[in-house]
């Protein structure tokens, strides 16, 4: 047994190392991802004369070239685990980050955070990350999900604010060799040292081998569920079930994604200053945190389709907020809103498919399903540009959002559970 991994009669579950892991990732990846690209949006497309289409592209085509390694990076989880995808994926992601400091032109763009950056991330995308924590927890699934999504927000709410000064203290430029450190530093040696593949490779069982029947663990999940049936790739894609979650949740990420590579621009459009855009993500991350963590323990007692539905219909009130938010109390509020309900997507996604198919094969359905996820995370961040840069306005394309989150809800709501007899 590797000489880093605690023995069975560790006195805490090995299957937290594995949720620490991860919060780290989370933390890192947002801190230096998309969610504080906004940042950089006008500071490089002012010194580079790209306009808004021109900027966005590189970002969604990274998220189009994440969802095209899915079937490749899901089989892999389910195989090998994620200890080497996370850590040779950081280390990638690092040199993709630094290079970004050489950008002059729209094609060096694209090779370093479109190409570089989409290989590198999606050896940490939450395929790899969540696929691992739901093969280490079935009843404690929900908090430990719930917990380790907290990452994200963590080094939103961290990372915004020092971002924005160091690009007005030491430029775009010397701010994404700064970030292109943080994965080297900290994901690359704590997916290294903690990530392992399941609690059977090392003599243990999901959750500790704890029996729910004892009172140890409060949950609804019944003693059949607590078995999860085995659900293959070829069968969970024949039930309509998976095609309605599939929409819902491309529904969801359509809006998601259009949001937020255009939330600090539309901010600054509408007279708030770049300072305040920053602090209402600050805002949104801070509220987001304790979103993931209840949905996270209410996913244990409430059926997370209900959850979902909840959590895409209170981002569409978000939205509503923020397409009139012109003054600071108005952003701030977007920013509360829209983290108590969107900051939870994360969750739901990941607790979506576990719960629905099992932990077995979940790298594998979860990877097989990405590529048709393209459109949505192609659509929303180009829709929204191309709108602006048509009309001058975001309106039309926040309006289409609204309507995808409150369509999702209702698949979501549609979606019941499969029935599978086949069990471990």
């Amino acid at each position: 047994m590797d000489s880093t991994v605690k023995n069975n009669n560790s006195r805490i579950f090995y299957g937290w190392y594995i949720v620490i892991a991860v919060f780290f990732a989370n933390w890192m990846g947002a801190g230096i991802g998309v969610p504080v690209f906004g940042l950089f949006f006008k500071p490089m497309s002012s010194d580079l004369g790209w306009t808004r289409a021109v900027t966005t592209v590189p970002l969604v085509m990274r998220n189009a070239l994440a969802q095209f390694t899915g079937p490749v990076i899901g089989p892999l989880v389910d195989k090998y685990g994620p200890r080497y995808l996370m850590t040779i994926g950081a280390i990638i992601a690092g040199v993709g980050t630094m290079l970004m400091s050489q950008t002059n032109s729209v094609w060096q763009f694209f090779l370093f955070f479109s190409i570089i950056g989409a290989v590198g991330n999606a050896g940490l995308s939450h395929i790899v990350t969540n696929t691992a924590i739901a093969k280490w927890f079935i009843t404690r699934r929900g908090r430990a999900t719930g917990l380790a999504a907290t990452g994200i927000n963590v080094g939103e709410a961290i990372m915004t604010p020092l971002i924005h000064v160091l690009i007005t203290t030491i430029g775009w430029r010397g701010t994404w060799v700064f970030m292109g450190l943080v994965p080297w530093l900290i994901i690359a040696p704590s997916s290294y040292l903690l990530m392992r593949r399941s609690p059977e490779d090392m003599g243990l069982k999901p959750d500790g081998g704890t029996n729910p029947t004892q009172g140890s663990v409060t949950s609804t999940k019944s003693v059949t569920q607590l078995e999860e049936p085995v659900w293959t790739p070829r069968e969970a894609f024949r039930t309509p079930t998976l095609w309605l979650l599939l929409g819902a949740i491309s529904l969801g990420n359509l809006s998601v994604s259009g949001v937020l590579t255009h939330q600090i621009p539309y901010l600054t459009d509408n007279g708030l200053s770049p300072g305040m855009a920053a602090l209402t993500l600050t805002t949104y991350a801070i509220f987001a945190i304790p979103s993931k963590i209840l949905w996270g323990f209410l996913s244990e007692k409430i059926h997370i389709r209900y959850l979902g539905a909840i959590c895409l219909i209170g981002s569409s009130m978000g939205l509503i907020i923020l397409m009139n938010a012109d003054t600071n109390t108005e952003a701030l509020s977007f920013g509360v809103v829209y983290g108590l309900t969107r900051g939870s997507w994360a969750v739901v996604q990941s607790l979506l498919w576990a719960d629905y198919f099992g932990r077995h094969f979940l790298g594998s359905i979860r990877g097989y399903t990405a590529p048709f996820q393209l459109i949505s995370w192609l659509g929303g961040p180009i829709f929204a540009a191309l709108v602006f840069d048509t009309t001058g306005s975001y309106t039309y394309a926040f309006m289409l959002f609204i309507a995808s989150y409150i369509l999702g809800a209702v698949m979501l709501l549609i979606a019941s559970p499969p029935q599978n007899s086949v069990s471990p």
